[in-house]
This record gives structure tokens, sequence and C-alpha cells, in this order.
């Protein structure tokens, strides 16, 4: 070869050695998540008005600091919360953001609020959860999941329940729900914050039968609105990661995770973090039909992980199809008794 010969980088991006970094750093058992991590970047999104800037650190153990848009802005429309980047999205998907966040697992997202709180309060959501809350507690699916708990916690200890996007019930409807469901006033409230009801009234039922034990009822949604909480906080949950991660930080072995449809890749944090006695989260599946990840997806670690448990489907009985359809693709992933036991 010619020693003149210059090579050109065609090819060769940033992005391309990034992932390949990635790569290698996830098959040398480098977490992706830690739980000082999400602890951190929690702490520092309270003080969002106060401080200048956020620091992350990446999966290399590098930090990057992150200007704060809305420093010392008492009014802002603009609220910020942690959004994940797991790993098909490290090692696949080319970031918009600089090079220098190629290697963070999580960031610092933006969201505004504007229209949000425009849609105003309902009045009488407290109301229709109960309502809700009492309709599950007498339907035969209540009394299968009881039924099936009843085995899961008599072998395993459970200190804490924690949930994950089980969403709002007291903020109103958008514009878009009005003219989908053609529904109006109260009905239409009730219809819409009947899902997030019936999700939190299973969460409630499951701190019940582990009342002995003096349980922790834990909630966390960066959606909630400050009367959700409070409403929540009445009903014995504890709110935690306000903005999205401080919740995470809570899994333990001897916790119980409940989550309908996280916009977070909670399969993968949770393979990072422990062994949870109970999931009970979506379907195991990774891609979409246009072959991108889910925002649950499946990954290698997630993969080893599920052969330490066992699945079955979330009991809806057939008469409560209507009232638990956001509950009905959900699935049971029960710790195997020889994973516990062996520990």
């Amino acid at each position: 070869m010619p020693s003149d010969t210059s090579f050109l980088a065609y090819g060769c991006s940033e992005w391309r050695k990034s992932s390949q970094i990635a790569s290698n750093l996830y098959e040398d058992g480098v977490k992706l998540w830690s739980k000082d991590n999400l602890q951190h970047i929690e702490q520092q999104l309270l003080q969002s008005m106060d401080l200048e800037y956020f620091t992350v650190r990446l999966i290399d153990g590098t930090e990057a600091c992150i200007k704060n848009p809305m420093f010392a802005e008492r009014r802002p429309i603009w609220r910020p919360r942690v959004t994940y980047r797991e790993y098909w999205r490290l090692v696949t998907s080319q970031p918009d953001g600089p090079s220098e966040t190629y290697r963070c697992s999580y960031l610092v997202h933006w969201e505004n609020v504007c229209a949000k709180r425009f849609q105003g309060i309902i009045e009488n959501a407290d109301t229709v959860f109960e309502e809700n809350r009492h309709t599950w507690s007498q339907s035969a699916s209540c009394r299968l999941l009881r039924s099936r708990l009843e085995e899961v916690f008599s072998v395993r200890k459970v200190a804490k329940i924690i949930c994950f996007g089980l969403g709002d019930m007291c903020r109103g409807p958008p514009e878009w729900y009005r003219r989908q469901t053609g529904s109006s006033g109260q009905e239409l409230e009730a219809e819409f914050i009947r899902p997030s009801t019936i999700q939190h009234s299973v969460a409630l039922t499951m701190a019940d039968m582990c009342s002995a034990n003096n349980i922790q009822l834990l909630a966390q949604d960066p959606g909630y609105t400050e009367e959700a909480k409070e409403m929540l906080k009445g009903k014995g949950f504890s709110i935690v990661g306000p903005f999205g991660a401080g919740g995470f930080a809570e899994i333990e072995d001897d916790s119980v995770i409940f989550s309908a449809f996280v916009e977070a890749p909670l399969k993968q944090i949770i393979a990072d973090l422990a062994r949870p006695a109970l999931i009970i989260t979506t379907d195991r599946t990774t891609f979409n039909d246009a072959g991108k990840p889910w925002a649950d997806p499946e990954s290698p670690r997630t993969k080893k992980m599920w052969d330490e448990y066992e699945r079955c489907d979330f009991p809806v009985s057939p008469e409560d199809a209507e009232l638990l359809k956001s509950v009905r693709n959900l699935y049971m992933y029960v710790r195997k008794v020889s994973q516990v036991t062996s520990e």
C-alpha cells in the first residue's frame, strides 16, 4: 500500500462509534441505570427553578452538564421530567441531540403544560373513584386476583407495592376525547378517568392484603395533578418520583411492581436494579410493526431475567371485560419459589 495513501472517514461517524462502545459496555455487564443516578436526577429536577444546569451521568462513567432553560423562571410553562434511552436506542437509533449525549441512558425532557392546565380539574373525581373502587371490589375479577395473590404472598416477602404510570384521575378530558366519544358532562368525565381509578383500586386491593405487614404503597406518574396527589395520599398512597425517576430507585427484591402502560423502559430498569417478588405489567414484546422499539421493550438482559419468573394472565372475568379494559392485556410475573428460597 502506498505510504501516501489517505483514508476516507466514510462511515466513521461519532454515532457509530458511540453505539459500539455502548454495546461493549452492556456486554461487559455495565448497568444502564443505578439507584444513585436515578435519585440524583430526581433531586436536581426538584430544584429546577434554582439550578443553572443539570448533571447527567453517562453509562461510560462520564458526566454531561445540560443547561436549564427554566432557570429562575417563577411561572414556568415548561415542566421537566426524565426521559429514558434504553438498550435499543443506545445501540440502534441515533438520537437528535448532540454527540455528548449519545451514551446517556436518561435525559431531561421538557413538556409544555399550557394545554393541560387549560383542561381544568374534574370536580367530582373522588366520588367517581370511590364508585369504581366499590364496583371493582365486588367483582369476580377482584376475587380471582385475591385468590392468586394469597398464593404469591404466602411464600414471598413483600414490603412495598410500587405503581408506575397508572394515570391521573383529576384532570379534565381533552377536546379530542370529547369528540371521539360523543359523551358530555359528568358522564364523559367519569368515562375518561375510569381506567386510572380502576388501576389504583387494584393497587389498593393488593395493599389491603398486605396490611398486617405495614406495607408501603408508592405511586409514580409525572402526569399526576396536585389534586390527584392529594386524593391518593388520602387513600394511603405515597407519591414518589414526581419527575419520573425517584420511584424506580425504590425497587427492591421485596417489592410488587404494578404498571399498566408506563412510558419508560420499566422491565429493563428492573433487570438492572432488583428481582421483585411480583411484576404486573404488559407482555414481553420488543418492536412495533415498523421495527421500532416500544417504550417498554425487552432486551437481552430482561430476556435472561424472565428465566427466574413464571407468567400468568392478569385475571379478568368475562363479565368484567368492559370495566377492566385497561388491565385485560396485563400479565403477572411471579418470581419462582426456587429463586426466593435460594437467597
